[in-house]
């Protein structure tokens, strides 16, 4: 909105009885800095994305103004703004003209003066003044979108007041969801009743269907509708979003552009490719193309080997062999006038919305439209075409590309930054990166079914364009981080109009050097520039996103096919990215040096420069300066999370079964190369620690390597572990000779990966390490623990392990506050499944941006999507065939969770040992004294960590004055005991064996007591706080009615109209979707498709419709 201010500075407009959902959230995370701040930053950048839409961002900042003048005023005292008064004539006899000073008087006031004198009497900015200013100075135009109460719901008022929405601001702020729109759209010919049908004018059917959750609450209002027809006609709509609910009708709108293509042109296209001769010029001359017999299959591919296509319009480079785009192949299924279709285009609900609409459309939304937003709905929409809801085609392919594959073509062309039609260049980075995204969910939706099979061309596409920017002669291309962009002259820009090579950005002012083919060609451009500039270049970020898109990528059966492990092995073994990447020659660098000079020349700093003796340093380019760029192989390491590797399986030729290979696990080699980058990286940062020992110097290194080295480490470990029979280890251990050399070598390596005490060294290692290694070795300590109990076979203390080593880590002075707080999250994520399958640690040092890792953590490495086929939620629905490693995790996880709740209580069928009973008690203890800012079981802070400067004073605790991590620990207590920790009380219950041996060698006298004075004192305390809990009460019982009303509106409007109305459900309110599993992954179309369905609301036939669709004549 131009203007956010703090994270906090929404406080006023929201509660803290905000529902998180709408950015995934939970309340465990809500205190916590990183996941906190996530919210609290998406939920400010909404709200003000919603306030700009509905009231505008010049009506904000006049409040805003009004605000600042309000509490100005209010400081030097004033009580009210009167206007100044005109000055008025005196008459003949020197009297002052009464009557136009009374005039004056009575004259209204402006609206934004009266705004500020309410502001003024009320004393501040309060809910109610704000939204009321804003309001009225928004004026009448904008009324309807800023209709709403004022005062939260409640239960009681439900006789007086019927169950409707709120509206705005509340339904904004204090709702339990946001917007669940579905509209679809199809087109055709206007019907003249009587069976006939008018061919010369076409309609658009819109229908929108509200998806209103268990929970949730409904919206409703106007809604803006745009339409975008051929010839660049544009027009909008203001159409209504029911509030109970129900299904709208928004059409017919009736369209009057000239078709995008005809019958006969469709037609013409829909045959083989050597029916149209493979070339544009070339197509109806009738000329014939000679093609040899190989001339349809994909040659090697630079990273891996490429299968055969089908395909005879794709040529070995994936694209098109008459130089169509796949734009141009798309457009001709539309035989309409209709370009695309947009609702709400300027975010006046901010919701979910998906609209379905042809792909065509789509592909012309994605090159057409400027707006960022539109283009990246458009490319999660590609995602999951084709849609088994879209009706039947009957062209099959168009120029030898089959029409089911046209949509991954549209990605692929945006990808590789094909000319973006709305402005003559391809499409920024950031949406470069979600087309990439966009490619490996299409690839998972329509992925074949083992990875063995034949059909990965959306995995293709993405190792294509990996070829063709950052490989070459065998070896993987640093990216370029920065591009020269030359300024040239006004000679130079006449002389050179007329080029091929060169490629502007502004009318010819400017031109990047790197265009330039030749070598002669690049020393004239730099020779006539009149000055040179450095501009970053993102594409790295392009790159990052295709190495994750490639992991990604999936078989039906969970697995990943060879090619993706290929082309990650081959990064790995590459190394570093090293630099400089600048001019190509001596002779360029010298030119560049030389007018980089005489630019500065006139720089006032020159002279300065010149008495220091330091003019030949002062030009020098930075960008000369050697640099190690660790990006790639951070990319890389993190990638290999995401895979999921099998041995194969084969036919034992002795008994004819089916048995697991003897052959090396397919992890095996990516182990390797994990642990030399593990150790090459502490390596480098051993050395660093000594140099700033050494050098006392206060700058410290941040790694990227080591983070994501050891969590694939641990990871494929498991992986490795899992996924291997037994009997498999039991006959290579029989080997002799080299085999068994070679085979001690592998399990030492695989189970020094296993080991905790690997991890355990690595974080306790001197002189300490960054935060980012040490968290990295923790999480790899609570995964492995939590494994460690994945069966059933012995007392499950794995959970309790390692939650006890990282508490006795946090509470040492040494480390810091920004790694407690990330250990926290560690022991929350250990205990609720995310451990391992989220990789908190290495998302969040790998992404400088909190909302890119926030991102990752929460919808997975694919992204958010359009909320029907998922191909993203492969990687984050833990399951055994899909994440093996994590599923373990969550299993021993699960059982350790089971044992911390329920040791000691009686009736359950959980052995538990004295041992353990005390160590869940003492546990207990020192995390509950740690919450409420004591030492956790440490006496002194002194000789916890010799030799090491402490960094914070654990004297009075280390929660006493860090009130965000109470919260995150407090979070934890609730979660692993509700109520009571049975094991400590059962502890206590032990009073009479105090005095025993046997008690203090348990431990139990560690165990935290209550005496009787104390019982009384808490019982005084917990009276003390029941007006507290009153209003907790109300405010909880006030949220829950919010989520009630749609349901009780539905109720309400279904006892007084008549149900066989209107069998499609227009108008008609609708029930509300349960959350299943769909919904948890994000599918909360398909979700509302099967519920719907089940029901039969959802406007089509039981037997004949499988997908909610538009019933339509003449459908093609």
């Amino acid at each position: 909105m131009g203007w956010l201010g703090s994270l906090l500075s929404a406080t006023f407009l929201t509660s803290n009885s905000t529902s998180s959902s709408r950015v995934g959230c939970g309340a465990v995370e809500l205190q916590h800095p990183i996941g906190g701040a996530v919210y609290r930053d998406l939920k400010c950048r909404s709200l003000a994305k919603t306030m700009e839409g509905r009231a505008g961002i010049s009506n904000f900042v006049r409040v805003v103004r009004a605000a600042f003048c309000a509490a100005i005023l209010g400081d030097k005292g004033a009580s009210q703004v009167d206007l100044p008064q005109k000055k008025t004539k005196k008459n003949r006899d020197g009297q002052e003209m009464k009557r136009r000073e009374s005039e004056s008087s009575d004259k209204p006031k402006p609206i934004f003066i009266m705004c500020v004198n309410e502001l003024l009497k009320k004393g501040g900015l309060a809910h109610g003044s704000f939204i009321r200013s804003l309001r009225l100075l928004s004026g009448s135009i904008r009324e309807p979108y800023l209709r709403g109460d004022l005062v939260d719901v409640t239960r009681k008022s439900r006789g007086l007041i019927p169950a409707q929405p709120e509206g705005f601001p509340n339904s904004f702020v204090r709702g339990s969801c946001g917007l669940y729109l579905r509209v679809g759209v199809h087109v055709e010919a206007v019907s003249l009743g009587d069976g006939q049908v008018k061919n010369t004018n076409l309609q658009a059917h819109i229908l929108a269907e509200p998806v209103i959750p268990e929970g949730g609450i409904a919206f409703g209002g106007p809604m803006t509708l745009r339409i975008i027809e051929r010839g660049g006609q544009c027009r909008e709509f203001v159409r209504v979003v029911e509030s109970d609910g129900s299904r709208s009708d928004w059409g017919p709108i009736t369209l009057y552009g000239d078709p995008v293509t005809t019958v006969k042109k469709q037609l013409s296209a829909s045959g083989t490719i050597e029916a149209t001769h493979g070339s544009k010029k070339a197509s109806g001359k009738g000329e014939k193309r000679e093609e040899d017999e190989n001339a349809y299959q994909v040659k090697e591919s630079l990273l891996g080997t490429s299968s055969m296509f089908n395909h005879p319009g794709i040529n070995d480079n994936l694209l098109h062999r008459g130089g169509y785009q796949a734009l141009e192949l798309v457009r001709l299924n539309n035989r309409t006038s209709l370009l695309w279709v947009r609702v709400d285009p300027h975010g006046i609900f901010d919701g979910r919305i998906a609209l379905f609409q042809q792909d065509a459309c789509l592909g012309e939304q994605l090159f057409h439209d400027g707006d960022a937003s539109s283009q990246v709905e458009a490319l999660r929409s590609l995602a999951e075409r084709p849609l088994r809801v879209q009706g039947c085609v009957k062209v099959k392919s168009l120029y030898g590309v089959p029409v089911e594959e046209l949509p991954v073509h549209l990605l692929a062309d945006c990808l590789r930054g094909s000319v973006a039609l709305h402005a003559d260049l391809p499409h920024n980075p950031c949406i470069r990166l979600q087309a990439a995204f966009a490619i490996a969910q299409w690839q998972n939706n329509k992925a074949p079914t083992t990875q063995n099979a034949v059909g990965w061309i959306g995995l293709h596409l993405l190792v294509q364009y990996f070829n063709e920017r950052f490989y070459k002669n065998g070896n993987i291309v640093s990216a370029k981080f920065s591009r020269l962009c030359l300024r040239a002259n006004s000679g130079a820009e006449a002389n050179n109009s007329n080029a091929n090579n060169q490629t502007s950005t502004d009318s010819g002012e400017y031109e990047y050097l790197d265009m330039f083919t030749s070598e002669q060609a690049r020393l004239n451009a730099i020779e006539n520039a009149k000055s040179a500039e450095r501009e970053e270049d993102e594409e790295y970020r392009v790159r990052s996103a295709v190495v994750t898109a490639i992991a990604c990528v999936r078989a039906k059966d969970g697995t990943t096919p060879r090619l993706v492990l290929e082309v990650l092995q081959k990064i790995l073994e590459t190394g570093n990215e090293t630099g400089p990447i600048s001019t190509g020659s001596l002779e360029e660098e010298c030119l560049m040096r030389s007018k980089r000079h005489k630019s500065n020349a006139g720089d006032h700093q020159h002279d300065y420069h010149e008495l220091l003796g330091q003019e030949e340093q002062w030009f020098e380019d930075i960008d000369s300066i050697p640099y190690i760029s660790s990006s790639l192989v951070g990319d890389a390491l993190l990638s290999l999370c995401y895979i999921n590797a099998r041995p194969e399986v084969i036919e034992d030729p002795t008994t004819g079964k089916q048995v697991q290979s003897r052959a090396n696990h397919p992890c095996l080699s990516f182990i390797r190369l994990c642990k030399k980058w593990l150790e090459w990286d502490l390596y480098k940062e051993n050395i660093s620690l000594e140099a700033q020992m050494k050098h006392m110097s206060p700058t410290g290194r941040s790694s990227v390597i080591a983070p994501c080295a050891i969590t694939a480490l641990y990871s494929l470990a498991l992986l490795r572990q899992i996924t291997t029979d037994s009997s498999v280890d039991d006959i290579k251990a029989g080997a002799e000779g080299s085999q068994k050399r070679k085979r001690a070598e592998v399990m030492n390596l695989i189970e020094s990966a296993t080991d905790s005490n690997f991890y355990v060294e690595i974080f306790d290692s001197k002189p300490l390490r960054c935060d980012a290694t040490r968290a990295a070795a923790a999480q790899a300590v609570l995964s492995l623990c939590c494994a460690s109990d994945r069966n059933d076979t012995s007392e499950a203390v794995g959970l309790l392990t390692g939650l006890e080593f990282v508490l006795k880590r946090m509470l040492e002075p040494s480390t810091s506050p920004g790694l407690r707080q990330t250990l926290a999250s560690l022991m929350g994520d250990a205990c609720t499944g995310k451990i391992c399958s989220s990789q908190r640690v290495a998302a969040m040092t790998k992404s400088n941006s909190i909302i890119d890792s926030g991102n990752l953590m929460y919808n997975g490495p694919l992204g958010a999507h359009y909320g029907s086929e998922n191909g993203s939620s492969i990687h984050t629905f833990v399951t055994e065939s899909t994440m093996p490693a994590a599923n373990a995790v969550n299993n021993g996880a699960r059982r350790g969770l089971r044992l911390l709740r329920q040791a000691g209580k009686p009736g359950q069928n959980i052995a538990v040992s004295e041992i353990t009973l005390v160590r869940i008690a003492t546990f207990a203890t020192d995390m509950w004294r740690t919450v409420n800012g004591e030492l956790g079981g440490i006496e002194s802070n002194s000789g916890v960590c010799e030799g090491v400067t402490p960094i914070t004073s654990a004297v009075d605790g280390i929660c006493s004055h860090d009130g965000i991590l109470r919260c995150s620990l407090l979070s934890l207590w609730q979660w692993l005991w509700p109520k009571a920790c049975i094991a400590r009380l059962r502890v206590q219950s032990w009073k009479e064996h105090e005095s025993t041996v046997r008690y203090k060698a348990l431990g139990a006298d560690k165990v935290m007591k209550i005496e009787e004075s104390e019982k009384e004192a808490a019982l005084a305390e917990d009276k003390s706080c029941n007006n507290l809990r009153d209003i907790t009460t109300n405010e909880t019982d006030r949220q829950r009615w919010r989520g009630e009303m749609a349901k009780v509106r539905r109720e309400e409007v279904a006892a007084a109209k008549d149900t066989s109305v209107n069998s499609q459900g227009v108008n008609y309110p609708l029930h509300p979707i349960a959350k299943n599993d769909s919904w948890k992954n994000g599918g909360w179309v398909a979700c509302a498709h099967d519920q719907r369905r089940s029901m039969g609301t959802d406007g089509g036939s039981t037997k004949s419709v499988t997908k909610l669709r538009l019933t339509v004549k003449g459908s093609d």
